[in-house]
């Protein structure tokens, strides 16, 4: 299971996640296709290796008429020379301070405002505004494939719940401006199919830096994060650092809806490293966000055991019917197994441990009833691999009826043999003999 992780140092945009896939190897012919397939007329996408802060990276653009939307960056300001510099510089005034200037200004289509564009640029440049109908229709409509499809539009449904609830409206007539412009719809999409290529068995990320300082928008100015972004990023571990606007809406976005958990780094056996870069140069750090792809360590070993998550808590105040309860709960909900411990807690008072083993996709429903029925403030998990006999169940006939054995074999030598407590129960009662009898009986008939 190929794990990635992206390292949000200097926060994320969405030409800056496509940099960084493409910086691990994804060919840009991906997203030229990609383009090709939504039907935008004159569009097109470059990457080109840059630096920023001393990192080298992937810089990915999108391209009308052969120009970048955003202009040149400033590290090529100089092939462009003094003649060109009418032509290619946006006066987006919200942007002075912004790292990725994108996708701002997105306001419902009763308060869409203009921009000045003091250049020559004969092509339109399309920030004008899509409704989220519109953006459906363009995606549905294309020749994506199916999963790509419906991957990018549920980030922009997503973003446009987030529109929706800042502004007090209903979704559907939630209108985007910067973020419906033809670079962050390729962005977004571009995302979608990249996700699809490189196939993630997990993808994780590690807190997000979203900038600092204020941003001027078409409702005067905000602080950083950005409405949008802010809602977006809501129980996602963030921080905030020198540069401006770091984390954008589609950045935004794409870590609400892309990634599995927001952790550390865990333990990968490395094979890839991905830089993707922002448009500008930041003060004392690179503006670039770093995408990691390895193997979890057990895997890159070669061990193909099955992993299962180790959960646990320490409980104090639960009545011993309680415990029973719990434990019922628990394992009717998927828990593998439930057990029970013995603890000293601090001020010497005695406790139990409560120790749960589930499949690691099980472990945040379960991690949630623990906290529930055991009143616990808190929980702890790790994960782990085990050694598992291969199990079958096979029906046997004895004098009392029919029970259920389990029987397991490991390396394909035979291990035990387990007839189901519950048919020999059954059985006994309608029988009127002891429990015993009947389990004797299926282990018996179990062995010939």
């Amino acid at each position: 299971m190929t794990h990635y992780h992206l390292d949000c140092a200097s926060g994320l945009a969405g030409d800056m996640f496509l940099g960084a896939c493409l910086d691990l190897g994804m060919p840009l012919d991906l997203l030229t296709d990609t383009v090709a397939r939504l039907g935008l007329p004159g569009v097109s996408v470059e990457s080109r290796k840059a630096l920023r802060g001393g990192v080298t990276g992937t810089r990915f653009r999108v391209l009308e008429g052969g120009r970048p939307l955003e202009g040149p960056d400033p590290d090529e300001a100089h092939k462009h020379g003094h003649d060109h510099d009418h032509d290619h510089g946006h006066t987006h005034e919200h942007h002075e301070h912004d790292a990725h200037p994108r996708d701002r200004g997105h306001i419902p289509h009763s308060q869409e405002h203009s921009h000045e564009h003091p250049h020559d640029h004969s092509h339109d440049h399309s920030h004008h505004g899509r409704d989220l109908a519109s953006i459906r229709r363009l995606i549905a409509e294309s020749i994506l494939a199916a999963p790509v499809k419906e991957r990018a539009i549920r980030l922009f449904q997503r973003l446009g719940e987030a529109e929706a609830k800042i502004h007090g409206m209903e979704v559907d007539r939630v209108h985007f401006h910067e973020v419906g412009a033809v670079d962050s719809i390729v962005d977004l999409v571009g995302a979608a199919a990249a996700i699809e290529f490189l196939a993630p068995g997990r993808l994780t990320c590690g807190p997000v830096n979203v900038g600092s300082g204020r941003v001027k928008t078409a409702h005067g100015e905000l602080p950083v994060p950005a409405p949008a972004t802010v809602e977006l990023l809501r129980g996602i571990p963030i921080w905030g650092g020198p540069g401006g606007e770091l984390t954008t809406p589609t950045g935004a976005v794409l870590l609400a809806v892309l990634v599995d958990e927001f952790t550390e780094l865990p333990a990968l056996t490395l094979d890839g490293i991905g830089y993707g870069l922002g448009k500008k140069d930041l003060p004392g750090q690179p503006n670039a966000v770093r995408l990691i792809r390895g193997q979890p360590v057990t895997a890159a070993a070669g061990d193909s055991r099955p992993q299962v998550a180790v959960l646990e808590a320490e409980i104090d105040d639960l009545p011993g019917e309680g415990f029973g309860f719990l434990m019922e709960r628990l394992l009717e909900a998927g828990a593998l197994d439930v057990y029970f411990t013995a603890v000293q807690m601090k001020k010497s008072r005695p406790g139990t441990l409560v120790t749960v083993l589930c499949r690691p996709p099980q472990l945040e429903s379960l991690a949630g009833l623990l906290l529930v029925e055991s009143g616990s403030l808190g929980c702890r998990y790790h994960l782990t691999s085990r050694f598992e006999a291969e199990r079958e169940i096979v029906e046997v006939a004895t004098a009392f009826g029919t029970v259920r054995v389990k029987q397991a074999r490991f390396q394909g030598r035979p291990l035990a043999a387990a007839p189901e407590f519950d048919d020999c129960r059954r059985l006994a009662l309608a029988a009127g003999v002891p429990w015993r009898e009947v389990y004797r009986a299926a282990m018996a008939a179990g062995q010939t």
